[in-house]
């Protein structure tokens, strides 16, 4: 006979199993649910911050080569005398080579630039050509493809300068194999018009490296990868395919997702397929150039954490069985508590502040979408930095603004306060900028603040140029700089009166300079400096205008 303890034993017991068995169950299926939704959003999440990492370095690659065009069409002075006059031709072309290097030098991964004009009227290897002859050597200038030995439909030789010239719109062109430098390269090419006439195109290749490079760091679950591909399905870099093999012709089973690209889908969602007989999934994003960035890995990986959880919610119940609802409290404290700082931390980005560090160290999907989480907020601080960077700069010249300036001056009095840093200062200013204007219009003054920007540049190239008023530059030495200024301001007064032998009269520069070295002793701050090379520059322009004061009385 069963006594009352053994019946209320098994009551307990019956209760316990039937309440956990109906809670567990649900666990198990809301637990499917909720890691399925977090593997999706682990891989766009992954997906579209890679897509933001390429779509910055196309941005920056595309931002170069349109601060190129729009000087050479600024520099242009007419298109009758692009079309009649071979002497200015050569003329308009050597002012263009120093911007154009100058701009691939600071444009990541740059292997050529190139400004080329229309070969109906201009000599068919009219224009400019510079590029490395190696991938680290240094920019040396070549003579530009003679664009009268192809045919326009050529698109293998000439295409780079057809192709765009009709679309009449920015392109990026196919990746090609350079067989000189013996690497992949992918071209960004601009059509130059003026008054509905095409000039010619402006255009800068790029080592595809800098993209392969990317996504080889791209990892995600065991195996999990990305690749990437045109509309039709064809690679143009897979760690197994080779560059321009069709994903078609590879599997038939992938044509489904050759499909699916063309359609440029996306969204929070995965794309199932099937390519070698495994079963995969499938987030990509459409990159600015049109090509897409996909991230794959095989559904048993994605499914591996789920199946994890579902037997770390079967032992638990197991648990329960034992130890009750204790057990069950402290297991939900530990699988809420990295949600809530999941959270938490959503909450401070939603309201913009990105400084935030999630602690969660757990090897399941929750860790997984954390460290993602984690990653993604990282991804888009840089992208703000780049941003913001991008507000330190002066449209107008290139170099530092006024901005960048006053924070140089805050940066450099910091280590004032803090120890004794050797530097210089030296003020520039442009003289009779106020004459030019009014005389010939402040487009032209504009060109002339460019010539003298372009002089303090070469002349300073190793030091931070700013911008700091309409005719006002200032430069601040340091390391060698400082050392040999005296050579350097020797050479800008050469550079000047080299620039005025050949410029004509109302192009000639007069820029008043003057130089501080910082004196620990007497100055105090920054200004200090600042207003010892500002005086210096007023009386250097004093003297100037003495001097020509004293030319124009002597007969």
């Amino acid at each position: 006979m069963r006594s009352i303890q053994t019946k209320f034993i098994a009551l307990i017991l019956s209760c316990v199993l039937l309440s956990a068995g109906v809670i567990g169950g649900a666990g198990i299926l809301n637990a499917q649910r909720v890691v399925d939704g977090d593997s999706a959003r682990v891989m766009n999440l992954l997906c579209e911050g890679k897509a933001l990492e390429l779509d910055a370095l196309l941005s920056r690659i595309e931002q170069s080569v349109k601060t190129l065009s729009v000087y050479t069409l600024d520099e242009l002075e007419s298109m009758d005398r692009l079309k009649t006059d071979p002497g200015y031709v050569g003329r308009y072309t050597q002012k263009l080579e120093s911007v154009a290097v100058n701009a691939a030098n600071n444009t990541e991964g740059a292997l050529a630039v190139y400004v080329r004009f229309n070969p109906e009227f201009t000599p068919p290897t009219s224009g400019l050509l510079w590029s490395k002859t190696e991938r680290s050597g240094s920019f040396q200038q070549l003579t530009p493809t003679d664009l009268s030995s192809f045919s326009p439909s050529d698109t293998e030789h000439v295409g780079w300068y057809y192709i765009p010239v009709k679309n009449g719109q920015a392109m990026w062109m196919e990746p090609y194999y350079n067989q000189n430098l013996n690497v992949q390269m992918i071209s960004y090419v601009i059509p130059l018009y003026r008054q509905g006439e095409t000039v010619g195109v402006v255009g800068m290749d790029i080592n595809f490296d800098v993209i392969e490079r990317m996504l080889e760091g791209i990892r995600i679950y065991d195996s999990g990868y990305a690749f990437l591909a045109d509309n039709q399905g064809v690679i143009m870099y897979h760690q197994d395919l080779a560059m321009g093999t069709a994903m078609g012709s590879v599997d038939k089973s992938l044509r489904p997702l050759v499909e699916e690209l063309g359609n440029g889908t996306s969204g929070s969602t995965l794309y199932s397929y099937e390519g070698s007989g495994v079963k995969k999934e499938l987030a990509f994003r459409t990159l600015r150039n049109g090509m897409h960035l996909a991230v794959t890995a095989p559904v048993n990986e994605i499914n591996s954490g789920r199946n994890r959880l579902i037997l770390q919610n079967c032992v638990a119940l197991l648990l329960i069985c034992c130890l009750s609802v204790g057990l069950t409290a402290v297991f939900t404290r530990r699988l809420v508590r990295p949600l809530k700082e999941l959270n938490t931390a959503a909450k401070k980005i939603a309201e913009g502040d990105l400084s935030v560090t999630i602690s969660t160290q757990t090897k399941d999907e929750v860790g997984t979408l954390a460290d993602s989480f984690q990653k993604t907020v990282e991804h888009l601080q840089q992208y703000i930095s780049y941003i913001n960077g991008l507000a330190y700069r002066d449209a107008m010249t290139g170099v530092k603004n006024k901005t960048a300036y006053q924070e140089a001056e805050r940066l450099m009095e910091d280590r004032m306060r803090t120890g004794r840093p050797e530097f210089a200062v030296v003020v520039l200013d442009i003289n009779g900028l106020k004459y030019i204007n009014d005389t010939y219009g402040h487009d032209f003054g504009d060109m002339l603040i460019v010539d003298a920007c372009r002089l303090i540049c070469k002349t300073f190239k190793h030091s931070p140029v700013y911008r700091i008023g309409g005719d006002e530059f200032a430069v601040i030495l340091e390391n060698d700089d400082l050392k040999s200024y005296p050579v350097l301001l020797e050479d800008f007064e050469k550079g000047m009166a080299e620039h005025n032998q050949t410029a004509r009269p109302d192009s000639h520069l007069s820029i008043a300079r003057g130089i501080a070295v910082y004196n620990s002793q007497s100055d105090l701050v920054f200004a200090n400096v600042f207003k010892r090379a500002d005086d210096a520059m007023y009386q250097n322009k004093a003297a100037i205008k003495a001097r020509e004061k004293h030319r124009s009385e002597t007969p």
